[in-house]
């Protein structure tokens, strides 16, 4: 005769909850790493806009030091460029897309390896803060 052997059934409850739980973790790593993916190249567009306003800004710039000092070589005026300051710099604002602003002062020098000195070179950004999200102020 055939022996029968008593074979213990395989308790899968705890194994199938495990598996179970690192699916679900899995699953909810897989989403965070998507909407981190997303919002890095929501960040690296707005970089990269930035960045082409500053170089179209900094090309108009270039642009204007070159009829500056054109027009200081021909012995011209320069109140044509730009308006001129107490020290006698030359100085004006570029405005590009979005509000990107170049201000741009050039002091004329009468000797010298050039024929001007730059004072000031600074990118600003206009903003409206009366748009932006409104901060609570502290009443009920």
């Amino acid at each position: 005769m055939m022996e029968r052997h008593n074979v213990p059934p395989i308790r899968s409850g705890a194994l199938t909850l495990l598996i179970a739980l690192a699916a679900i973790c899995l699953a909810v790593l897989a989403v965070l790493s998507l909407t981190t993916a997303q919002a890095d190249l929501s960040l690296a567009e707005k970089a990269l806009d930035r960045f082409s306003q500053d170089a179209a800004l900094e090309n108009e710039g270039q642009q204007w030091l070159a009829q500056l000092d054109a027009a200081l070589a021909a012995g011209q005026d320069t109140a044509a460029l730009g308006q001129t300051g107490e020290d006698g710099a030359v100085t004006t604002t570029l405005i590009g897309e979005s509000g990107r602003t170049l201000t741009i002062a050039a002091l004329p020098t009468p000797q010298g390896p050039g024929r001007y000195t730059l004072t000031r070179w600074q990118y600003g950004q206009e903003r409206d803060f009366d748009q932006g999200p409104q901060l609570w102020d502290g009443s009920f």
